[in-house]
């Protein structure tokens, strides 16, 4: 072993002792032949894998093109002779990914070039599986700084190239899904399980009706546009399997005199529209336990709670209360918790029927659904796909449940734009690429994921002209329901009951934990007045200004690092955008330390109203 290759091994089992270990031992089977014509190159293959007229400068115009921020995150594709890789270790603001699946290569170079002192660095990673990629990506991203791929023209040419670019753009799309969640929703979420805990009582954890309907067909029904085109199948056939339908679909079936077992919703924003004016006595709901209060208004047959394991609001929840979430999870789409109920029921073969996550023919949803009004047509004028609405009198009025009709319409008008400026394209399962939004986009890469993770069981896709989802075998409905044996009535009524008295105890505990943050945020804005008055007073950022700033940071970093999880679920959606903000500071002058400054106050004073807004809520229900 020479001195180069120990000296990067050395360096690389301190940051990915599982490479390290690997490619110690590793033989190579194909090796890449080092050259010099204008610096030095390598062929592997019968092709350089770099400019044969300069390695060099090929990696720095490429580096070039590159956004070079505190928050950048490059992602290196391909290590060659390490040239793009240690122009990004040397000149990148943040965090490198190399990515090199070849071992190879890796190798081979690992005992030409000392790379050493670039692996060492915090913000660089290397990586030779998919999964150390993912690992890197979710612990650098956030919902401002997605990462940016580096690549040597001859290594987009590759056989796989443009796969591996799709799954990457679906796994930080995921991500961004999950982190737009936890934005957008760690509040909001909070507050309705606050106020749904005397209706969870009565809701039977779903769990504990397991394996219920074991070696049974499942059908999940969505609202797109081939549910159309299932309903006399559906019909025909509807004692052959157990029928789980989500919110948007319920009105299309029931048009067409189908009524489902269970309907899943989950949302935080008031759905009720969706269902309203509909007899529900006969089915059952699957909601979690965070969803919108008004949906526990209507009269169901039974409610069950699917309490998803990777929300951390129930996983509070579950703190609280003492029950076992391990068989639950979610990913945002009320289809990926319909499927995962008919997992955890017990069905040995699941059937999705109106789950195209595409806009197919103009229709973006089923004709009797509650956004019909909703289409997709291509705009000779600006050469876009546009999202429509036939009558937006009428989807405002499907949208909103305000009464106010310039607040149903402004809302119309809000989901329209935003459901044009997140346009994208899937591949179809005929191939071609397929129009369709971000969200639904985002939502194909945990779909496979699912049928990976529980692959003991069938998983049919009855598209056959949405997205093409890998992990379900593309099928027609008839085809599909074949083989299934008509499925028992079952009476789903079980003894259950939480112990309220150690909920609310355990409750108390968690807002006494609370509380004692309020002397901190008192004292954090004494620091932020204090901080104001100097800035005034210096109009600049002498000593005394960065004195005050520190204090005032550090009341800050003190109050992140407690452990309330209330306070956490309060405070998360101001602290992802104050993280952002503060590495993003190169530069400690009287317009940063005053932004900075604001945020921070910012951050406490929501903290404070929040607090005061969840104790009156929690005093309320005890």
């Amino acid at each position: 072993m020479n001195n180069i290759f120990q000296k990067n091994i050395s360096a690389l089992a301190v940051k990915n002792p599982k490479l390290a270990y690997k490619l110690q031992n590793y033989v190579p089977m194909d090796m890449p032949q080092l050259v010099q014509t204008n610096g030095y190159n390598l062929i592997y293959r019968g092709k350089y894998i770099h400019n044969e007229q300069s390695p060099l400068g090929e990696a720095q115009e490429i580096f070039s093109y590159a956004k070079n921020e505190p928050v950048s995150i490059h992602l290196v594709y391909g290590l060659g002779l390490g040239y793009l890789f240690q122009i990004a270790s040397l000149n990148s603001k943040g965090a490198v990914i190399l990515y090199e699946p070849d071992l190879n290569i890796m190798k081979v170079v690992f005992n030409l070039v000392d790379f050493s002192g670039d692996i060492i660095k915090p913000d660089v990673f290397v990586c030779s599986e998919y999964e150390e990629v993912a690992e890197a990506v979710h612990q650098k991203s956030g919902m401002k700084n997605t990462p940016e791929m580096l690549t040597l023209p001859t290594q987009m040419e590759a056989e796989g190239f443009e796969e591996l670019v799709k799954k990457l753009q679906n796994m930080v799309g995921s991500y961004s899904l999950d982190l737009k969640y936890t934005k957008e929703k760690f509040y909001p979420s909070l507050k309705m399980l606050l106020k749904n805990i005397p209706n969870l009582f009565e809701e039977i954890p779903l769990a504990r009706l397991k394996d219920t309907y074991k070696g049974k067909t499942a059908v999940v029904v969505s609202a797109g546009p081939t549910l159309d085109r299932n309903i006399e199948i559906l019909k025909k056939q509807r004692d052959k399997y157990v029928l789980f339908a989500v919110g948007t679909a319920l009105k299309t079936l029931i048009a067409n005199e189908i009524k489902p077992d269970f309907l899943v919703i989950i949302e935080t924003f008031d759905s009720s529209k969706q269902i309203e004016g509909i007899d529900l006595k006969d089915v059952y709901f699957i909601t979690e336990p965070y969803s919108n209060p008004a949906l526990r208004n209507f009269e169901f047959k039974k409610r069950f709670s699917h309490i998803a394991s990777n929300v951390p609001v129930n996983q509070f929840w579950a703190e609280v209360c003492g029950e076992n979430i391990d068989e639950y999870f979610s990913k945002g789409t009320v289809s990926y918790t319909a499927l995962n109920s008919a997992r955890i029921l017990g069905c040995s073969k699941i059937i999705l029927v109106g789950q195209d996550l595409a806009y197919i023919g103009g229709q973006c949803y089923s004709k009797d659904s509650a956004y019909k009004d909703l289409v997709c047509a291509h705009n000779p004028e600006s050469g876009r796909w546009e999202i429509m609405a036939r009558d937006f009198d009428k989807f405002a009025e499907a949208l909103s449940n305000s009464p106010d009709i310039e607040k149903r319409r402004a809302a119309a008008k809000r989901r329209l734009e935003n459901l044009n400026n997140s346009m994208h394209f899937v591949k179809g399962i005929t191939g071609e690429m397929l129009p369709t939004e971000s969200v639904y986009a985002a939502f194909v890469a945990p779909l496979e994921e699912f049928t990976a993770k529980f692959n003991d069981r069938k998983y049919i896709n009855t598209s056959l002209v949405g997205a093409q989802l890998n992990g379900f075998e593309n099928m027609s409905l008839e085809k599909a329901l074949n083989d299934s044996e008509i499925v028992d009535v079952q009476d789903l009524d079980i003894n259950f009951s939480y112990d309220k008295d150690v909920i609310f105890s355990n409750l108390s505990q968690k807002f006494d934990e609370l509380n004692q943050m309020i002397s901190l945020i008192e004292e954090g804005k004494r620091y932020a007045k204090a901080l104001n008055n100097d800035l005034k007073r210096y109009r600049a950022a002498t000593v005394e200004v960065l004195k005050a700033l520190k204090n005032l940071s550090e009341n800050y970093l003190t109050l992140s690092a407690n452990n309330s999880k209330l306070f956490e679920f309060i405070t998360t959606a101001d602290k992802i955008d104050l993280d952002y903000e503060m590495k993003m500071v190169q530069k400690f002058d009287v317009e940063t330390v005053t932004n900075i400054s604001s945020k921070i106050l910012k951050y406490l004073e929501n903290a404070e109203k929040r607090i005061k807004e969840i104790n009156e809520s929690f005093n309320t229900k005890s």
